[in-house]
């Protein structure tokens, strides 16, 4: 689970479903909503709309994609990558701040985690003429898995191709590091970057969705 926001399941049975919401149907639970696939989600929901009352709101539809072969972008944005240190951490805090107003909730707490992907050497930062313009992080590589979240590109950066050279660059960090398997999701209200990320090697596996509870 990733405390206090978002628990993250696997797909649910609609028993598994009943006894996930006596778990949660509690002031005590320390989740505020569910990620899993779509009939899972439509199994929790109907099971938590029987025992609560209320139904589950609807959040954003995401697909999964994960990494076959690492494209770099055909054409290559000016800059470099370089990996994040304590100086950065006052940036990367407002622009994963940013992210989340943007695009939702990484899912954890948000101090604990930039300082953690800062700790491990997780951040890679966009850097064009010494101003970083996009950021891209990889959770730390557990049974040769990894994700990368968030990627986010500075408003007044974007649409130059710096989102998907930062992907590329912590994509390839996480190879580096072990990850056998790098994976992201995607808001599929977002065709731009669904497109983006299968440029440079990212293929689709399956689609989720989140609910707020």
């Amino acid at each position: 689970m990733d405390a206090p926001h978002l628990l993250t399941a696997s797909s649910l049975s609609r028993a598994a479903a009943t006894g996930l919401t006596r778990l949660l149907s509690t002031d005590a639970h320390p989740c505020t909503g569910l990620l899993a696939d779509e009939a899972s989600v439509r199994a929790f929901s109907e099971a938590w709309e029987a025992t609560t009352g209320t139904a589950p709101s609807d959040g954003p539809r995401l697909r999964l994609h994960r990494l076959e072969q690492l494209v770099p972008p055909g054409v290559a944005p000016p800059g470099a990558p370089r990996v994040a240190t304590w100086d950065d951490r006052p940036l990367l805090h407002d622009w994963c701040t940013r992210f989340v107003a943007e695009a939702g909730s990484l899912g954890a707490d948000l101090d604990r985690f930039v300082d953690e992907r800062i700790t491990q050497g997780g951040w890679r930062l966009w850097m064009v003429a010494g101003e970083p313009v996009a950021i891209a992080a990889i959770t730390t590589v557990v049974a040769a898995t990894a994700r990368v979240t968030p990627v986010y590109v500075s408003r007044h950066h974007r649409g130059r191709g710096y989102g998907a050279a930062v992907t590329a660059a912590v994509s390839q960090a996480a190879r580096d590091a072990g990850a056998e398997h790098v994976l992201l999701f995607t808001d599929l209200s977002n065709p731009t970057s669904n497109r983006l990320y299968q440029r440079i090697g990212y293929r689709p596996v399956s689609d989720y969705r989140i609910v707020a509870l």
